[in-house]
């Protein structure tokens, strides 16, 4: 199998939802844009740089137009990360540890 080859076994969903990032520590919340959805992760664009298997919390809102949904809160731990073409923008996928509510 070359390195390129699908290798996740859940469907993911295109999503373009914006996301809240709560790091620990107290800093500042990011926000960023939560591409994708899936059962067991996510991937997320923002202009934080995490570490490897940093976890922290997100919270992913409903699409602007999708009526009356709470946010997907949920604390999740980083398995990539790399840059994007758009200068300070950077491209992690995440694992969701835990649903919070």
């Amino acid at each position: 199998m070359d390195r390129m080859t699908e290798r996740r076994k859940e469907r993911r969903i295109p999503l373009g939802c914006k996301v809240g990032i709560k790091l620990a520590g107290g800093a500042a919340p990011i926000v960023g844009d939560c591409v994708e959805l899936g059962v067991g992760g996510m991937t997320i664009h923002s202009r934080h740089v995490p570490r490897m298997d940093e976890v922290f919390e997100v919270a992913v809102l409903p699409p602007e137009n999708g009526g009356p949904f709470m946010p997907l809160h949920a604390r999740v731990r980083v398995r990539r990360c790399h840059g994007l073409e758009q200068a300070g923008i950077y491209e992690m996928g995440v694992e969701i540890l835990e649903v919070i509510r």
